[in-house]
C-alpha cells in the first residue's frame, strides 16, 4: 500500500511538472527584419502575448500545450509544433499577398520620412476630414447601455504572499487568480466596482443624460486621495480629440492632426475581410520622454473611421507613479455605415519608487461594454435636464441574478476572489498604511481618524514651537455628517488653541448643506481670503510653517463663531451665506499693535469685534465630482473657477464695533496648451467700502516661509502692502518636461520646467489711514505695482517619487517699512505629489 501511494504521489508531481508549457522565441519577416505586435498564443486557449519591438516573445502556462499559433495581419498564419523542450523558436512569417491591395508595405524607417512621403499620411488626412462626423455624431438621437467594471488591486505579488492572504481558500481560488508570467507573480484584486448605465443623447440639442441602473461594490474601498485620483485616470478618453487628458497631463492623440509633430507612422498593411477593407497603421514616439503613446490602429476604408486602437505609454514618459498604461478600444459597424463604440479596456499599473517590472504595484483595470443601441427615439430638452440623482448608498442595489447576466467570465472570477481577499487582516493593514501615507490620517477606531501627521509641528515668533493634532469622523466618502477639529499648543506662549466644525447634508436635490464652527487660535489675518469648503482653516500652513524667514510677530489671537448655509442651484454652481462673529486682538501686543481710534467713543481701542454676513457665489464649470455626501471628491480634470464674495459688517449687532463692506472676486482658469503643458492664471480683485480697521483690512498676501503657497508673494513681508482696493495676478506656465526632455544628459533626471510671474496693484484711502493707531505703517503705492518673477523646476526626487519643486524668484524694487529688508532674490521649495 505504501508503494502504491508513493507511485500516485510521484505521478501527481509528474503531471504537474510536465503540465507546464514554456516557450520563447523571435519572429521575423522574409527579409530578416524583426516583427513587433505579432500575436502569439497556444492553440485552443486564450493564453497569449505579443512580440516586442525586437520581435521577441515569451509565453508560459500551467497547462500542457503542443501547438503554437503565430498571427499578424497581412502575413500568413503559422502553426508551430512544440517539442516539449524549452528551446527558443525562430519563426519567419510570409506576407499574404492576396490581402494586399494598392498599398505598399513599409517598415519603420531608420530615418524619419517627410509627411507627404509617408503612405500613412494619405489615410490620416481622410480620417481628419471625417472625425467630427464619425460614430454617434452621424445621428440626431441615440441611446445605449454601458456596463463598466473597475478592478483595483496589488500587482507583482509572489505566491507565498497570496497564500498567506487566502489561507485555506488558496486552492479554491487558484483558478480565479491572474498570473504575470513575465516574473511568475500574481495580480491580487482587492476591490471590484460594477455599474450599469443608460445613456441618452441628442446631437441637435447638444444634450446628454446618464442614468445609473445598477451599481455594486465589493472589497476594500479606502486607499486614499492619490489612489482615488488614479482610479479616475480613464474617465472620458476620446482618441478622436487632438489631446487626451490622463490624470493631470495632456497627451497628444495618435490620430491628431498635429500628430506628425509627435509620432512616426508606419502603414503596415491593408486587409479585406467580408468585403470590408481595413488599413493598419503603427505609431511610435519621436521623443520617448514626451507625453505620447506607442501602438497601432485600424481604419475602415471609405468611411475612414476607427475600427480598433491599441496603445500604451513607454516607461521613458515623464509621468510619476505610472509604470504601465495601456488603452484598447474596438468599434462595431451599425447599419453598414456607422462605427460605434463596442468595448473599451484600460490597464494601469502604479508604483511608488521605481518603474522596475519587479516592484510591487497598485493596478487598475477598467472595462466598458456598449450594447442596445437605439437611434430613432426623440426626446424633449427637459428630459435631459432631469436625470436621476443618487441620494443613498443602496439606491441602485441589484440582486446577484441581475449581475450574473451583466458580468463577463473575468468579472465573475474577480468578484468571487475579492469576497475572500477583503476579509484578510494582512490586506487591511497594507491598505491602512497606504491611506495614512496618502492622506496623513490613521484610524484608531472605526469611524474616527486622527491626523494630519504631516502638520503636527510648526513654528512662529509668538508660539515658538507649535504642536498640533486633528481629528475627523469618516465612515465612507458618502457620509452626510462630518465632524472635525484640532487642538494645538504653543511651547513659548504656553497656550492651548483649538477648533471644531460640524457639517451636514440636509438635502441632495437640490444639494443643501449647513455647517457651524468655533475656533480659538492664532491666525495671520488676511492670509485666507477665500475659504470654499471649510469654515475653520485646514491643517497648518503659511505663517505657521516650520521654516520661516525674518521675524513675524504680526499675528492675531482670534475667537470666532461661524455658521454657513450652502445651496447648489445648478451643477457646479453654489450660492451660500456665512454668518460670523470674530473677536480679534494682537497675539503679541508688546511687539505688534492693532490699536485704532474709535470716533464714536473718542478713545483708542485694541479689540476688534467683527460681526458680519458673507454672501458668496462659486461657479466651477466642468468640475468632476465623485460621491454624494457632504464632502465630494474633486476629480483631476482641470476646470475654471469663479468665486465672488460680498461681506458686510454690522456695528452694534452682538457687540460689533466695525461697519464696512467688502467685495472680492477670484477667477482661475488652467488652460491645457497641448504638448507645451499647462498655463495657470489667477486674477483676484478686492474693494473695501467704509472705514475699516487693520485687523480686517485686505493686505497683499505675503509669505515669510521658505515654502511656496498658492497666490502669495514670497519676497514680501506681512503687512508691507496694505490696501482697501487692489488687483492681483498670479501666472504660472508648467511645461510638463517638454523642454527638459530635449536636453542631453539632463533629460534622464525627468525634470519639468516652469515660469512664474505675480503682481499686485492697489491703494488705501486717507480716512482708513487716519483711524490707524497700530505699529504698522500703511504703504500702498498708487503709481506702480509690486511684482515677482522667476523660473523653477518641478518633479524633483527619486524614481517615481518626485514631490519637490524649487523656484528661483526675483522681486521689483520695493521699500520695506514694517520689518527687516526683504531679499531681492530668493529660493523657495514646494511639495506636491503629482503624476
Amino acid at each position: 500500500m505504501k508503494k502504491y501511494w508513493s507511485v500516485v504521489i510521484f505521478l501527481c508531481y509528474g503531471v504537474h511538472f510536465y503540465g507546464q508549457t514554456k516557450v520563447s522565441g523571435k519572429v521575423k519577416d522574409e527579409l530578416g527584419e524583426p516583427l513587433p505586435f505579432v500575436n502569439v498564443y497556444f492553440k485552443g486557449s486564450n493564453v497569449g502575448t505579443t512580440t516586442n519591438d525586437e520581435g521577441e516573445f515569451y509565453l508560459q502556462s500551467n497547462h500542457s500545450f503542443s501547438e503554437l499559433i503565430i498571427d499578424l495581419l497581412g502575413f500568413e498564419n503559422k502553426l508551430v509544433k512544440l517539442s516539449g523542450k524549452n528551446v527558443p523558436i525562430n519563426v519567419v512569417l510570409k506576407e499574404e499577398s492576396a490581402t494586399l491591395e494598392e498599398v505598399v508595405i513599409v517598415t519603420k524607417p531608420k530615418k524619419r520620412l517627410k509627411k507627404k512621403d509617408n503612405p500613412a499620411y494619405r489615410i490620416l488626412k481622410e480620417v481628419w476630414k471625417r472625425k467630427k462626423k464619425n460614430g454617434l455624431l452621424q445621428v440626431e438621437n441615440y441611446q445605449y447601455d454601458r456596463y463598466t467594471s473597475k478592478e483595483l488591486g496589488f500587482g507583482n505579488m509572489d505566491s507565498l504572499f497570496v497564500k498567506k492572504v487566502l489561507k485555506n481558500k488558496y486552492k479554491e481560488q487558484e483558478d480565479n487568480l491572474t498570473k504575470n508570467y513575465d516574473n511568475d507573480t500574481y495580480y491580487l484584486p482587492i476591490e471590484l466596482i460594477e455599474k450599469v448605465e443608460k445613456v441618452y443623447g441628442n446631437n441637435i440639442l447638444h444634450k446628454k443624460r446618464v442614468d445609473i441602473e445598477g451599481e455594486r461594490k465589493v472589497g476594500i474601498h479606502q486607499l486614499g486621495k492619490y489612489v482615488n485620483r488614479a482610479v479616475t485616470v480613464f474617465n472620458n478618453i476620446n482618441v478622436y480629440n487632438e489631446d487626451i487628458q490622463i490624470l493631470d497631463k495632456t497627451f497628444v492623440s495618435p490620430i491628431a492632426e498635429k500628430g506628425f509633430g509627435s509620432y512616426d507612422y508606419v502603414l503596415s498593411d491593408s486587409t479585406v475581410t467580408d468585403d470590408k477593407k481595413e488599413y493598419t497603421i503603427h505609431f511610435f514616439p519621436r521623443q520617448k520622454g514626451d507625453l505620447v503613446f506607442e501602438g497601432y490602429f485600424k481604419i475602415a476604408d471609405k468611411s475612414f473611421a476607427l475600427t480598433a486602437i491599441d496603445m500604451k505609454i513607454l516607461k521613458e514618459v515623464n509621468l510619476n507613479f505610472v509604470r504601465d498604461l495601456a488603452i484598447r478600444k474596438t468599434f462595431l459597424l451599425k447599419n453598414d455605415s456607422i462605427y460605434l463604440p463596442k468595448t473599451n479596456e484600460y490597464k494601469g499599473e502604479f508604483t511608488f519608487l521605481t518603474k522596475d517590472n519587479k516592484e510591487k504595484s497598485i493596478y487598475l483595470t477598467k472595462k466598458e461594454k456598449f450594447t442596445k443601441y437605439v437611434f430613432d427615439i426623440a426626446r424633449p430638452a427637459s428630459f435631459y435636464e432631469n436625470g436621476l440623482v443618487q441620494t443613498s448608498g443602496n439606491q441602485f442595489k441589484k440582486d446577484d441574478a441581475y449581475w450574473n447576466v451583466k458580468q463577463g467570465a473575468s468579472e465573475k472570477k474577480v468578484f468571487n476572489l475579492v469576497k475572500k481577499v477583503k476579509k484578510s487582516s494582512k490586506i487591511k493593514r497594507i491598505t491602512g498604511v497606504i491611506y495614512t501615507i496618502s492622506d496623513g490620517y490613521f484610524t484608531p477606531i472605526s469611524g474616527l481618524q486622527l491626523g494630519n501627521i504631516f502638520t503636527t509641528t510648526a513654528r512662529n515668533d509668538v508660539e515658538g514651537l507649535r504642536l498640533r493634532l486633528g481629528f475627523r469622523t469618516f465612515k465612507t466618502i458618502n457620509d452626510r455628517f462630518k465632524l472635525q477639529g484640532y487642538g494645538a499648543y504653543g511651547i513659548k506662549d504656553k497656550k492651548f488653541k483649538y477648533g471644531l466644525e460640524a457639517r451636514y447634508l440636509v438635502s441632495t436635490k437640490p444639494r443643501v448643506t449647513v455647517g457651524a464652527a468655533y475656533m480659538n487660535d492664532v491666525e495671520q489675518m488676511g492670509f485666507t481670503r477665500f475659504n470654499e469648503r471649510n469654515l475653520i482653516p485646514q491643517p497648518d500652513k503659511g505663517p505657521k510653517a516650520v521654516f520661516v524667514r525674518g521675524q513675524n510677530f504680526f499675528l492675531s489671537r482670534v475667537k470666532k463663531t461661524m455658521f454657513r448655509f450652502d445651496v447648489e442651484v445648478a451643477k457646479n454652481l453654489n450660492v451660500g451665506v456665512k454668518l460670523g462673529h470674530e473677536r480679534i486682538v494682537s497675539a503679541a501686543p508688546e511687539r505688534f499693535s492693532l490699536d485704532f481710534f474709535n470716533r464714536k467713543k473718542n478713545r483708542i481701542e485694541s479689540v476688534t469685534k467683527d460681526v458680519y454676513s458673507d454672501v458668496y457665489v462659486s461657479y466651477q464649470p466642468g468640475r468632476e465630482l465623485k460621491g454624494f455626501g457632504v464632502d465630494r471628491i474633486i476629480g483631476p480634470k482641470l476646470h475654471p473657477k469663479l468665486l465672488v464674495n460680498y461681506k458686510k459688517a454690522y456695528r452694534g449687532v452682538f457687540g460689533g464695533n466695525v461697519d464696512y463692506s467688502k467685495l472680492s472676486v477670484l477667477y482661475n482658469h488652467p488652460i491645457q496648451v497641448g504638448k507645451f503643458g499647462v498655463f495657470d492664471p489667477t486674477l483676484i480683485m478686492s474693494k473695501t467700502f467704509g472705514r475699516v480697521l487693520l485687523s480686517v483690512i485686505t493686505a497683499a498676501p505675503s509669505n515669510q516661509t521658505y515654502f511656496l503657497t498658492p497666490n502669495t508673494f514670497a519676497l514680501l513681508d506681512y503687512y508691507d502692502y496694505v490696501t482697501d482696493r487692489s488687483i492681483e495676478g498670479h501666472f504660472e506656465q508648467h511645461f510638463n518636461g517638454l523642454i527638459m526632455n530635449r536636453i542631453p544628459l539632463i533629460k534622464k533626471f525627468g525634470l519639468r520646467s516652469l515660469l512664474t510671474f505675480r503682481a499686485v496693484y492697489g491703494s488705501i484711502s486717507e480716512r482708513n489711514k487716519e483711524i490707524n493707531r497700530s505699529t504698522i505703517q500703511y504703504v500702498a503705492p498708487n503709481r506702480k505695482p509690486y511684482f515677482e518673477y522667476g523660473f523653477g523646476f518641478e518633479n524633483i526626487g527619486y524614481g517615481n517619487l518626485r514631490p519637490l519643486r524649487v523656484d528661483f524668484i526675483w522681486r521689483s524694487d520695493f521699500k520695506n517699512v514694517n520689518g527687516p529688508v526683504s531679499p531681492s532674490f530668493g529660493v523657495r521649495v514646494g511639495f506636491k505629489t503629482s503624476f
